[in-house]
């Protein structure tokens, strides 16, 4: 697909489904389409991957297992993150996380990657920092949403701070691997879609604040 054409297609996407999340009506139709737009979204990143590799690939595979993983732990553990629970919206799950977890950690790798990329700041310390830092920005914006939309639940609907803590760390060391293989590369496309999902969950954020 034509670059353009598909920034422009997920603009739409984005939009369509923060404002679809939110009329009544169609409300649930949308939610259940979260799960297919990330892996969509995860398949356009594996697809316009600057650095298409075996290496590549078998990397970010790993760390989406890994992630995975992690949050498997953190589920089962309640030491990790902090005591939690998924719900159904994020869809199939196995040991009681959602496969999409997995797909949504490597995108968020990849596409705030990309952003730090662009800025070109410091070395693979400094922008694995910088890269956890957008990361844990943005679970700030996608908590409340989260928790609205049943993707998880916390207990006593309380975010601990080790949760941003947890995934900062988690973050540092994803980006940490990432960058020491070489695989970053500056893709307007992606920060795009680091964009989105910024702007998605910010409105969200928005409309729960004026009860919309």
């Amino acid at each position: 697909m034509n670059p353009v054409i598909l920034k422009r297609f997920l603009i739409v996407v984005y939009a369509s489904g923060l404002v679809g999340m939110h009329v009544p009506a169609v409300s649930p139709m949308f939610t259940s389409l979260v799960p297919l737009t990330l892996w969509f979204t995860g398949f356009i990143c594996v697809w316009h991957f600057p650095k298409p590799s075996a290496q590549a690939y078998i990397l970010l595979a790993a760390i989406g297992i890994a992630a995975w993983m992690l949050e498997v732990a953190g589920v089962r553990s309640g030491k990790i993150f902090g005591e939690y629970a998924y719900g159904p919206t994020l869809g199939f799950k196995v040991l009681e996380v959602p496969i999409t977890i997995g797909i949504n950690w490597v995108l968020l790798v990849i596409v705030t990657s990309a952003v730090v990329e662009e800025w070109n700041l410091g070395g693979k310390v400094g922008r694995a920092a910088l890269g956890a830092g957008l990361m844990t920005a943005l679970d700030l914006l996608i908590e409340p949403v989260a928790m609205n939309f049943d993707f998880w639940q916390w207990r006593n609907n309380y975010v601990p701070i080790q949760n941003f803590g947890a995934w900062w760390m988690a973050s540092f060391f994803f980006h940490w691997v990432y960058i020491s293989a070489d695989l970053p590369e500056k893709s307007s496309l992606f920060r795009l879609i680091a964009a989105l999902q910024f702007l998605f969950f910010l409105g969200h954020w928005i409309f729960m604040q004026f009860n919309l």
